[in-house]
């Protein structure tokens, strides 16, 4: 059994635990003291990219990264970017099955590919995953959740292929499918 290396490890483990952020969707707003439940995500968001610039810019290595990330934006950030267009701009309907599609299924497509189960097995995945998690909202008929899934799953597959230094697939995966199934299924989304 090959061995997996604690880096590699720990970047599986925080993508499958990442939904967890989809918490920010259940925090009170406002917040005690008349705080907009938006303040807090975007402190809590400038903090991380913050962070992020400090980490470029003093080539300081964080644990779990890959090497190429040493000089720019890291995976983290584009997923983290990704996260806020998407609680700022989208439906919460659409984001929860496109990030824990995105979580989820990403690692999922590394594997695949060296288990040669690309893209089919994760294309299954996150149908799977998009189509539940949607059916487990309740807002929509059973024939919207498999037109949504028909579209987000071909658009979340194919923007995890390619392999762009410049942005990451966790940004890719979760924008490109939010900004098409909103413009192209905007009059079912504008009557939930």
């Amino acid at each position: 059994m090959e061995e997996v290396a604690a880096p590699h490890l720990f970047r599986r483990v925080f993508h499958l635990v990442s939904p967890v952020f989809l918490a920010y969707y259940w925090v009170p707003d406002p917040l005690p003291g008349g705080v907009a439940r938006e303040a807090l995500l975007m402190l809590f968001v400038a903090t991380a990219m913050a962070i992020e610039v400090v980490r470029i810019a003093l080539r300081i290595p964080i644990f779990g990264m890959r090497g190429y990330e040493s000089e720019r934006i890291s995976a983290y950030a584009w997923g983290t970017m990704g996260l806020l267009l998407g609680f700022l701009l989208f439906p919460m309907i659409l984001v929860i099955p496109v990030f824990c599609g995105m979580a989820w299924i990403d690692p999922l497509c590394a594997w695949s590919r060296k288990a040669k189960m690309y893209p089919w097995l994760p294309a299954i995945g996150y149908a799977a995953v998009f189509a539940g998690l949607l059916f487990a909202q309740r807002a929509l008929a059973i024939a919207e959740v498999v037109a949504f899934t028909a579209i987000a799953v071909p658009l979340a597959i194919l923007s995890e292929y390619p392999d762009f230094r410049w942005i990451d697939d966790d940004f890719l995966m979760t924008i490109v499918p939010l900004v098409i199934l909103t413009a192209a299924l905007g009059p079912i989304l504008t009557l939930l």
